[in-house]
C-alpha cells in the first residue's frame, strides 16, 4: 500500500480479516461443541459400561457367594426327585445318597451342581442374568466352555483376575463377566482325580447381565447431549453471525465513512495535509501535491519544513511549537512553499493540532490555499489603480495647463488679427502658436492616458487607417528599417476616432524604431478575433468579436521586469533626452477610451509584439461633414463662466470681438443667478465644467429649470465629469475641450446657436 490510500486500503482488509476471523471462530465453534460431544459420548458409553460391569461382578458375587457357602459345607443334601436325580460324578463318595428317618431319600448336591441348578432356573427369565460354570477338559457337556470363555480361561492361565465384554446374546446385549474358579480342599475331595492340583485354575464362572436397559438409558442421555450440544452449537454460530454481521455492518460502515472521507479528502479544491509533530509528511492530497507541485509518494518522504520557504520557516516552527504548547489554538497566514522546479507558490495555511485520547499531541492539519493567481489579480488591481491614480492626476495638470494654454493661444491669435501679415511680429506669434500647440498635444496625451479628453467615435474602416498612415510610419521608422502592412481580407468596422487611432501606430512606430537594429522589421497586420467570457473577463471587456491590430519588431525586446509597467507615464529606459515616457502610456489610454483592449508579449533578443483588441461594430461609415467658415461673428448675448480669470478674460475678449455681448459668472452659483437675471436675454451659456460651488452639470440643470431647452457650450480641460452624466448630455449638451482657439470657440458657438 502506497501513499494516500494506504489508511482506505487498511480498511479494507480489516474488513476481510474480520470476514475471516468470523469463519475461523465458526469453525473453532463447531470443533469445540463436537470434542465436548465426543467427550460426553465417551463419558456415557465409560459409565454404561461400568455400570453395566458393576451389575455384572454383584451378580458373579452372588453366586460366588453362593458357591462358597456351599463349599463350605461341602454340599447341600435335598430329595431325590425326577429333576434332581443323583450326580453319577458323585458315585464314588459313600455319603453321596442318605435316606432320613422317615424314609425320605436325599441325594449329596456338590456346588457345582447347585450353582449350575441356579444357573438353568436363571434361564426362563431373561431379564435376570445368566450364570454357567465351564472346565478346562469337563467331564459334562454342560460344563463344555464356549469359544469365548475358553479364551477366558487361556487368559485366567496367562494371569488374568477377571475378564469381561459385551456380546450380542439372541439379538440382546450382554455383559459378559468371567472369574476363574480356584480348586480349593473341599473340592478334592469331590474331584480327587491325580491331575488335580491344589489352587490351580480348573474352570471359571460367568454370568451374562442384560444391559439394554443400560443402553437404552445410554442412548437417551447421549441423544440429551446431542440436542443439547446442537443447540449450543446452532446458538453459538448464531451468536457469531450476528456478531460478525454487525461488526462487519459496522466495518462497512466505517469503510464507507472512510471512502467518503477519502472521496472528500481527494476530491477538496483545497490542499490538505496531516503531519507529525516533528514536520514529517503522513497524509497529503491531491491538490496539496499539485499547488507544491511534487507526486505524492515523494511528498511523504520529505517534512513541511523542507518544502517551506526559508523566509516563511522562522514564523512557521515557532507558531508550530506554540500550537504544540497549547498556547494558541490555530495558525494562519500567508505562506510560500518551494517546488522542486525553484518557483515559490503563496498560499493561505491554516494549521491546528489534533491530540490523541491522552491529551497527547497527535499530529497537525494543516489546509492550504493557492492564492498566486489571487496575488496576480491583487497585483494587477493595485497596478490598475496605480494608473488611475497616476492618471487622474495627469488629467489633473492637463486640465490646469490647458486653462494657461488657452490664455496664451487666445491672446496670441487675438493679437495676429490685430495686426497687419507683413508685420515683424507675426512670426512671433505663430511661433507662441505652434509651441502652444506642441503643449496642448502633450496635455492631450496626459488626458489620452488619463481617459478624460473627449473624443468622437465614429464606424470607421481599420485597414483604411493601417494603411493610409504607412507613409507617415516609414517617416518615423527611417530608411534602414522593413516596414510590412499586412490588412486583413475581411472588412473591420470600428468606432474609433482616426487621430487617436493613428496617434497609437506612430508611438508603437517611435517605440519600435528605437529597439530595432538597422536592417530590422516592423510588421503591422490586422485581424478579426473573438474573445470569450473568460478572456474576456480577464481582460476586462465585454466578450464578443474584436478587430485585432498585431504591432510586431524583431528589436531587443522589453526585459520581464519592465513589462509591468510600461504603460505608466514617464516610465522610460531609453536615455536622458531621447524620450518622454509617455508615449505608451498614451496608447494605453487611447485603446482603453476606445472600449478596448491592449496586451504585449515581449521576449530580450527577439523582440517584441502588441496586440490590441477593438470592438467590431456593424455601424455603417459616414462621411465627414464640412467644417463651418472660420471667424464667424454674431450678435447674441452669452453668459460666460468660468473661475479662471485669464481664461474668462480671453473668451470675453474673443466673443465682444466678434460681436457679442456678454455677461460674466466667476462660479457655479453666480452663473445661476445671472442666468435666471437675465433668462431673457441670455442665448447661449458657455460653462466651465469644474467650478466652485456649482460644477457646470449642476449650473446646466438649473438654467433648464429656470428656461428649459436653454442653449449650453461646456468646456473643460477634460470632460469625464460631464460624459459620465446622463445620456440626456451626449444630445442636448456641446463640449469643447481645452486649450480652445478662437476660431474653434467662435465656429462652436456658432453651430450651437444655429442648431
Amino acid at each position: 500500500m502506497k501513499g494516500n490510500g494506504q489508511p482506505y486500503q487498511i480498511q479494507r482488509v480489516q474488513v476481510r480479516r474480520l470476514r475471516n476471523y468470523s469463519l475461523w471462530l465458526a469453525v473453532a465453534w463447531s470443533i469445540l461443541i463436537a470434542a465436548s460431544f465426543v467427550l460426553g459420548y465417551r463419558q456415557q458409553k465409560e459409565e454404561a459400561l461400568a455400570i453395566s460391569l458393576a451389575e455384572a461382578r454383584a451378580a458373579l458375587a452372588k453366586d460366588l457367594l453362593y458357591r462358597s457357602w456351599a463349599e463350605e459345607y461341602g454340599g447341600i443334601y435335598a430329595p431325590v426327585t425326577e429333576n434332581n436325580q443323583p450326580n453319577p460324578y458323585l458315585s464314588d463318595l459313600p455319603e453321596r445318597d442318605i435316606i432320613t428317618r422317615s424314609g425320605k431319600r436325599l441325594t449329596l448336591i456338590n456346588p457345582s451342581t447347585m450353582i449350575r441348578q441356579v444357573f438353568e432356573m436363571a434361564q426362563s427369565q431373561p431379564e435376570v442374568g445368566q450364570g454357567h460354570i465351564s472346565y478346562v477338559g469337563a467331564t459334562r457337556p454342560e460344563n463344555a466352555p464356549d469359544l469365548w470363555e475358553a479364551r477366558a480361561l487361556q487368559s485366567f492361565r496367562s494371569g488374568a483376575k477377571e475378564v469381561s465384554e459385551i456380546q450380542v446374546i439372541n439379538g440382546q446385549p450382554y455383559m459378559r463377566l468371567m472369574r476363574p474358579m480356584i480348586k480349593r480342599d473341599p473340592c478334592i475331595e469331590c474331584h480327587h482325580e491325580a491331575q488335580v492340583v491344589r489352587s490351580a485354575v480348573r474352570g471359571g464362572i460367568s454370568v451374562s447381565v442384560p444391559i439394554a436397559q443400560v443402553q437404552k438409558a445410554m442412548r437417551s442421555t447421549i441423544r440429551g447431549s446431542a440436542i443439547g450440544h446442537g443447540l449450543f452449537w446452532i446458538l453459538g454460530l448464531t451468536g457469531i453471525g450476528v456478531g460478525a454481521t454487525n461488526l462487519m455492518r459496522k466495518a462497512a460502515e466505517i469503510e464507507q465513512s472512510e471512502l467518503r472521507f477519502r472521496s472528500t479528502f481527494e476530491q477538496a479544491p483545497i490542499g490538505i495535509a496531516h503531519m507529525a509533530p516533528d514536520g514529517r509528511l503522513i497524509l497529503v492530497n491531491r491538490r496539496f501535491c499539485s499547488i507544491v507541485g511534487c507526486p505524492t509518494d515523494l511528498m511523504l518522504q520529505r517534512t513541511i519544513q523542507e518544502i517551506t520557504h526559508p523566509d516563511d520557516l522562522i514564523a512557521f516552527q515557532e507558531h508550530v511549537r506554540l500550537l504544540l504548547e497549547g498556547k494558541i489554538p490555530v495558525y494562519t497566514a500567508e505562506q510560500r512553499y518551494r517546488r522542486p522546479d525553484g518557483s515559490s507558490v503563496w498560499t493561505i495555511l491554516t494549521l491546528s493540532l489534533v491530540e490523541s485520547a491522552k491529551g497527547i499531541p497527535a499530529y497537525l492539519i494543516g489546509v492550504v490555499e493557492d492564492i498566486t493567481e489571487r496575488q496576480k489579480l491583487e497585483e494587477q488591481l493595485h497596478q490598475s489603480q496605480k494608473m488611475e491614480s497616476i492618471g487622474a492626476l495627469a488629467g489633473g495638470v492637463a486640465h490646469d495647463f490647458n486653462n494657461i494654454l488657452t490664455v496664451i493661444i487666445g491672446n496670441a491669435a487675438l493679437m495676429q488679427m490685430n495686426i497687419t501679415r507683413d508685420s515683424p511680429l507675426m512670426t512671433y506669434l505663430q511661433q507662441m502658436l505652434d509651441a502652444s500647440e506642441r503643449a496642448a498635444g502633450l496635455t492631450r496625451g496626459l488626458l489620452a492616458f488619463s481617459r478624460k479628453h473627449a473624443i468622437t467615435l465614429v464606424p470607421v474602416d481599420l485597414n483604411s487607417v493601417v494603411q493610409n498612415i504607412k507613409k507617415l510610419l516609414l517617416m518615423v521608422i527611417g530608411e534602414g528599417h522593413e516596414l510590412i502592412i499586412t490588412p486583413s481580407p475581411q472588412k473591420l468596422t470600428v468606432l474609433a476616432d482616426v487621430g487617436q487611432l493613428e496617434q497609437v501606430l506612430m508611438n508603437l512606430a517611435v517605440n519600435a524604431h528605437d529597439a530595432v537594429p538597422e536592417g530590422g522589421r516592423i510588421t503591422i497586420s490586422t485581424g478579426a478575433e473573438t474573445l470569450d467570457a473568460e478572456v474576456a473577463s480577464a481582460a476586462g471587456v465585454m466578450p464578443g468579436s474584436y478587430a485585432a491590430i498585431v504591432f510586431s519588431d524583431n528589436g531587443s525586446g522589453i526585459p520581464k521586469e519592465h513589462l509591468e509597467r510600461i504603460f505608466e507615464p514617464f516610465f522610460t529606459t531609453k536615455s536622458q533626452g531621447k524620450g518622454t515616457g509617455l508615449g505608451l502610456s498614451i496608447v494605453y489610454g487611447i485603446v482603453k477610451q476606445h472600449n478596448g483592449h491592449i496586451k504585449v508579449y515581449s521576449e530580450v533578443g527577439y523582440g517584441t509584439t502588441f496586440r490590441i483588441y477593438l470592438p467590431l461594430t456593424h455601424e455603417p461609415q459616414i462621411n465627414a461633414e464640412d467644417t463651418a467658415p472660420l471667424f464667424p461673428r454674431g450678435t447674441e448675448t452669452i453668459l460666460v463662466a468660468e473661475d479662471d480669470d485669464n481664461v474668462r478674460r480671453i473668451v470675453v475678449d474673443i466673443l465682444e470681438a466678434y460681436g457679442y455681448k456678454t455677461i460674466v459668472a466667476v462660479a457655479g452659483d453666480d452663473a445661476v443667478a445671472k442666468f435666471q437675471e437675465h433668462k431673457d436675454t441670455i442665448s447661449l451659456a458657455f460653462l466651465d465644467a469644474i467650478m466652485p460651488r456649482k460644477n457646470g452639470w449642476q449650473v446646466y440643470e438649473e438654467i433648464q429649470r429656470i428656461r428649459p431647452g436653454a442653449k449650453v457650450l461646456f468646456t473643460s480641460g477634460y470632460t469625464d465629469e460631464i460624459i459620465r452624466k446622463q445620456n440626456i448630455m451626449a444630445e442636448r449638451a456641446q463640449i469643447l475641450t481645452k486649450p480652445v482657439s478662437p476660431s474653434l470657440l467662435l465656429t462652436k458657438l456658432r453651430e450651437v446657436l444655429d442648431s
